[in-house]
């Protein structure tokens, strides 16, 4: 085994900082996928493929590998059936299409990279080959070309993206996103953990205090003191406004907020299997609830597009060829200061490239 330092890009794409532990190659001129698009016919070579395949992985190492240790990869880590590793590349290839589709419709929005965002991308990619040995680039089959491409997809793909989501977000209106916030009490009636952590069964008088406890709470004049006083938790929830599912809460209780105005203290709601609920309606519209859901829904409206660019291509995947893109080498942090160093630099960056994209998205 060889171990080469694979310093971090300066760019937000390939911010990583890793030590390469391994050797591998892969011919990078095979062909891995072609695409049928209307009458274009186009492909994606396997060492582009394999790159970032490889730099996924390295990601992956600098967080999981201490938890999980070297053999994780060949793991079944979800219970899927498939190892991580596999179920890795089907990520990267899955992504690879959307940047291919995000690319292809990017003039559906007007965006074409600025030279300045060209510059920015040959400059990184350049960056990167300097930093970087050639023993870890010949590791890693980067190249300037490859890795020049991958930050440039990606940088499509964040702009489009973008423009996509904002441009659903024309059609959302208010009602679609007002959600209404409460803090909530629940007093567990399932029982209570004895000295071995075995769940034992309340008595009827412990019932009983329980419902009181409730009932006590349901008509405070200061909600928050109470709960201290009795030594309570409170947890908060959000939902729609005028829903009628819900994948969380017991709708009785979703119920009895709707029909409380902000402030209010609902009456005792007893859900079974679970115990009794006092809710307290902290927001008629929290905006900044609202806001997250607003950004839930464009992203539900672009991932909607993306699957119907999807549809309308043949993308075929030569598996034979995929197969030998193995993580039989490992990627590991470097030492936390030059980590930190480097990571901040290349946030720094980052934030600076991301904000010149959008700014001249807007123009």
């Amino acid at each position: 085994m060889k171990n080469a330092k694979l310093r971090a890009a300066g760019l937000a794409a390939l911010s990583a900082a890793v030590i390469f532990t391994g050797c591998g190659k892969v011919n990078p001129n095979e062909t891995l996928v072609k695409i049928k698009n209307g009458d274009a016919s186009e492909t994606i070579s396997l060492g582009y493929a394999n790159f970032a395949a490889r730099y996924q992985q390295s990601m992956y190492d600098q967080y999981l590998l201490s938890y999980y240790g070297e053999g994780m990869w060949q793991s079944d880590m979800t219970g899927s059936g498939s190892t991580l590793e596999q179920e890795t590349k089907d990520e990267v290839l899955n992504q690879l299409e959307e940047y291919y589709l995000a690319k292809a419709h990017a003039s559906d929005y007007s965006i074409s990279l600025t030279d300045e965002q060209t510059k920015a991308i040959e400059e990184a990619a350049a960056k990167f080959m300097t930093d970087n040995s050639q023993e870890t680039l010949d590791q890693m089959g980067a190249t300037e070309a490859i890795v020049k491409q991958y930050l440039e997809d990606r940088t499509y793909y964040s702009l489009v993206s973008a423009a996509a989501k904002e441009a659903a977000g024309a059609d959302i209106k208010d009602d679609d996103c007002w959600m209404r916030s409460f803090t909530y009490v629940l007093f567990d009636t399932n029982g209570k953990k004895d000295d071995d952590g075995n769940l034992v069964e309340y008595t009827d008088e412990e019932l009983t205090n329980l419902k009181a406890q409730a009932k006590s709470l349901s008509t405070s004049e200061d909600f928050d003191g109470d709960v201290e006083k009795l030594g309570l938790s409170t947890s908060s929830y959000s939902y729609l406004k005028g829903e009628t599912e819900d994948s969380t809460m017991d709708m009785s209780i979703i119920n009895a907020a709707e029909a409380l105005k902000e402030g209010e203290i609902s009456s005792v709601i007893q859900v079974d299997g679970a115990g009794y609920y006092v809710l307290r309606l902290d927001k008629d519209h929290d905006t900044d609830a609202s806001d997250n859901k607003k950004e839930s829904l464009e992203s539900d409206a672009f991932n909607t597009l993306m699957d119907s660019w999807k549809e309308a291509i043949t993308w075929t995947v030569d598996e034979k060829v995929w197969e030998k893109v193995k993580f039989d080498s490992l990627f590991k942090a470097v030492e936390k200061e030059e980590a930190s160093e480097e990571t901040e630099s290349t946030t720094e960056e980052t934030e600076s490239t991301e904000e010149s994209a959008e700014d001249s998205d807007q123009d």
